[in-house]
């Protein structure tokens, strides 16, 4: 599967996406493994950080949970810890693009991070 480039939303929120709907449609049913990041990566064709935040971006939701050296897992009550947020269509329409906002923020943070690290290296 891979990305719409010219979609507005960023590739980790895409990612995210789609995670999101196989877990909703019992794909990715409770106690499941989520596919490593660097496997996501390799399947949606995007950078293992965009992957990593797609990660994140599920775990803030309440979807999936990481256990350190296991991996991640589809949380038991995951199709009812992600709800739309409530109120009018404006306040949605907020609500989303905030959301968007803070996974691009996250995703460039990162991005950063990386390249300081780099930097760092080189001039050691």
């Amino acid at each position: 599967m891979s990305l719409i480039p010219d979609d507005s939303e960023p590739a980790s929120r895409q990612v995210a996406s789609a995670i999101r709907s196989e877990i909703n449609s019992g794909e990715l049913a409770p106690g499941a493994k989520i596919p490593a990041v660097r496997k996501l990566a390799e399947r949606f064709g995007v950078a293992v950080m965009t992957a990593q935040s797609a990660v994140e971006i599920l775990r803030s939701e309440g979807l999936i949970y990481t256990s350190p050296g296991r991996g991640s897992f589809v949380r038991s009550d995951a199709t009812s810890a992600h709800q739309e947020p409530e109120g009018s269509a404006e306040f949605v329409e907020i609500t989303k693009h905030l959301s968007a906002l803070q996974a691009t923020v996250k995703d460039l943070a990162d991005r950063v991070a990386q390249l300081e690290d780099a930097a760092g290296r080189r001039s050691s």
